[in-house]
């Protein structure tokens, strides 16, 4: 072992306002405060969070990549490596896993992890077969949820021993129940308190299914007799969410309120949540949705069923299966009163997947392998 600060870099494409992004605006600063000489590098562009993650005292670097194996792009990235002594390279995703791999080879770096954060990454044989090559160049690999490292485990044929679990971390301070936001929520809805209200807090795109909720939306709520449902997020299918909410003839029951930045208060706001997506990683919005003491209603998906591993805490249903979805969706609406039951055991799941928990199991993951390929 060495007394002086373990050195790591961080590397990924770029730094928009995303899940994955937001996490290491949030992580870094904090492995800083533990000792870490931590840093980041960008592979393409900077991205809208770069500046909130610098200011934070986080260096970040772009080194703009043509390609995953731009020859210019990659000699940068191994100059950098070793200008900095870097102990520790993690890379976020296949793009920036290939180009990282290959430079920490390269400049003799100890310790390299490749981190996947979703099932199905790989786009055609040629990843596939690119990423095994690598692994016998990195240290371990690094999956969001047990869902996502049996994936890894197979796509890539490694043994157990190399992928490990890090579950995505939230804030649990800033995600709480709290009913002044409640209050506040609903009354920026214009609801009052006898309404229930359920929420979908995700991009309007394919992969979340935001047609398939609706559908069942509207069979629910003719069961329910009663209830509001709220989309919150944005993206391409907004227009077509429009129509279909026009020809169901739901204007007056279901709300599109866009992206938006107070998200702990339409939490608080809902009855319940809503992500039957067909795709998932590990949902940061399930966790900061139970964190606000609220169930989940969600397809068994990703690291899902992981984190509602309880029928107190929400509920489960076959990716796509419609039937399922409006029966679940009923239910919430038509008993407000026992969802806001289960809070205490929403928040108490919740807690299993602090920010706090993720910067530990980090730290120790990145201090066991330094001690154990680390050079001195």
């Amino acid at each position: 072992m060495t007394d002086r600060p373990l050195r790591l870099l961080r590397a990924i494409t770029w730094l928009p306002v995303g899940g994955i992004e937001r996490r290491l605006v949030a992580v870094l600063p904090q492995l800083a405060a533990r000792g870490f000489e931590v840093r980041l590098v960008c592979l393409r562009e900077y991205g809208a969070l770069a500046a909130e993650l610098r200011a934070t005292g986080v260096p970040v670097d772009l080194i703009p990549m043509r390609s995953r194996l731009d020859p210019r792009g990659i000699r940068a990235l191994t100059r950098l490596l070793g200008e900095q002594r870097i102990d520790i390279l993690h890379a976020h995703m296949y793009r920036a896993s290939v180009p990282g791999t290959i430079a920490a080879r390269l400049a003799g770096t100890p310790v390299v992890f490749g981190q996947v954060h979703n099932v199905g990454t790989w786009q055609g044989a040629r990843q596939v077969w690119m990423d095994r090559f690598l692994c016998r160049w990195r240290t371990g690999m690094i999956a969001v949820s047990e869902a996502v490292r049996r994936d890894v485990m197979e796509t890539l044929r490694l043994p157990a021993d190399r992928v490990r679990v890090l579950y995505n971390g939230i804030d649990t301070g800033h995600f709480r129940p709290d009913e002044e936001m409640r209050r506040v929520g609903r009354a920026s809805l214009g609801l009052d308190e006898a309404t229930p209200l359920l929420l979908v807090p995700a991009r309007l795109h394919a992969q979340k299914n935001p047609l398939g909720v609706l559908d069942a939306f509207g069979r629910a709520v003719r069961a329910a007799g009663a209830g509001m449902l709220a989309f919150a997020g944005g993206g391409p299918l907004e227009e077509d969410l429009r129509d279909a909410i026009a020809a169901a003839g739901l204007g007056d029951r279901v709300r599109l309120l866009g992206s938006r930045d107070d998200m702990p208060t339409l939490y608080n706001a809902a009855d319940a949540v809503v992500l039957s997506s067909f795709k998932e990683g590990f949902s940061n919005a399930v966790v900061e949705a139970l964190a606000c003491g609220r169930p989940v209603i969600a397809a068994d998906v990703g690291g899902n069923r992981e984190a509602l591993d309880s029928p107190e805490v929400g509920w489960i249903h076959a990716a796509g299966d419609g039937v399922a979805l409006t029966k679940q969706m009923a239910e919430a609406l038509a008993d407000p009163a026992a969802l806001r039951a289960r809070a205490s055991d929403c928040r108490r799941r919740a807690l299993h997947f602090s920010l706090d928990r993720l910067v530990d199991e980090t730290e120790r993951l990145y201090r066991e392998a330094f001690a154990r390929t680390g050079r001195q």
